[in-house]
């Protein structure tokens, strides 16, 4: 929004320029499908605020909710969330053991990374556990335009490269693959030792997307995960990129809910706060303080072009639910 009156130069250059080659960012809701709290947030989010995307949770309990959900509301650009810990699986056990606690749920974090380290995982039975929560989705006749992973697990070693060929394989066009996020002391050790982990390992690991012919946009969100991002943090992160110009087009990651107390109780060691990423993507002021750098929203579909349609294969049966 422009000022009435005479223009400082300087800010004439920045604001042309920036509609010239204007940014475009991709506000992104994981969780899809989660919780029937998480679900409304995304959907709030997209209709009346800044979010276009979405991955849906093919595991989560309130999937067929997110489905339907889905279905009606067409514009929402939709992936899969590859899930592969804390939660329950689609497969049975018997087919996927090497992934699955006692209890026939998916691995702790901490436990998948040390049998991935220790060579206790059978890649075979993550890539057919992947398809299947892939297909779940596209047997609805639902459009996917890009995969990424719960807890950012598509990333580690001995995953990645199962993420890449399932992208090939289904013809999804983009993978999350490129962390982005301003150094943030305040986002505490355990986290930054997560980020460093994961940007040094994905830096390693980039070429096999161009091998492989998946496109990556870069992600800005995983520092400020479950409603840690702010106003100010969004508008200096777009700002400092755009500055830098090194891409066209950024992912904003955010994890919106209305903060029902069913998921603030079940996820409550997450420590999340789902209603402020919520209100923040719905703030009028944040839209229009976007707008005045001339920011465009955009999508994974709409980067793509056009979104793959799938369908064919036969649904797979849900296994017993996970007593979380």
């Amino acid at each position: 929004m422009q000022r009435e009156g005479k223009k400082d130069p300087v800010e004439l250059f920045v604001v042309g320029t920036a509609r010239l080659h204007p940014m475009r960012v991709i506000f992104h809701g994981d969780d899809f499908g989660l919780t029937r709290g998480i679900n409304q947030g995304i959907i709030d989010a997209f209709k009346r605020g800044l979010l276009t995307s979405a991955s849906i949770v093919t595991t989560g309990e309130a999937v067929e909710d997110a489905l339907r959900l889905a279905r009606e509301h067409p514009g929402l650009d939709l992936g899969v969330h590859l899930v592969l810990c804390d939660e329950r699986p689609l497969l049975p056990y018997e087919y996927i053991s090497s992934i699955l606690s006692s209890n026939r749920c998916f691995l702790s974090r901490q436990q998948l990374l040390f049998r991935i380290l220790t060579r206790k995982i059978n890649g075979l039975e993550v890539r057919a556990e992947w398809s299947a929560q892939i297909e779940k989705v596209l047997n609805e006749g639902i459009s996917l335009s890009h995969l990424d992973g719960h807890q950012y697990l598509h990333l580690y070693p001995g995953l990645l490269h199962v993420t890449l060929k399932l992208a090939k394989e289904y013809g999804i066009p983009f993978v999350r693959g490129s962390i982005v996020d301003r150094l943030d002391l305040e986002s505490g050790t355990k986290r930054l030792v997560q980020w460093a982990f994961l940007k040094f390992w994905t830096v390693l690991n980039v070429s096999r997307l161009d091998h492989v012919q998946v496109r990556r946009i870069p992600s800005v969100g995983f520092l400020k995960s479950g409603g840690r991002m702010t106003r100010k943090y969004v508008l200096e992160t777009v700002d400092l990129l755009r500055r830098k110009g090194a891409w066209p087009v950024i992912e904003m990651n955010f994890h919106p809910g209305t903060g029902d107390p069913h998921t603030s109780w079940k996820y409550q060691h997450w420590h999340y706060d789902w209603k402020s990423d919520l209100d923040l993507l719905i703030d009028e002021s944040l839209k229009n303080a976007l707008l005045e750098r001339g920011v465009v929203l955009s999508s994974f579909g709409k980067e793509n072009g056009r979104a793959f349609v799938g369908g064919g294969k036969p649904r797979v049966d849900a296994a017993p639910r996970c007593d979380l």
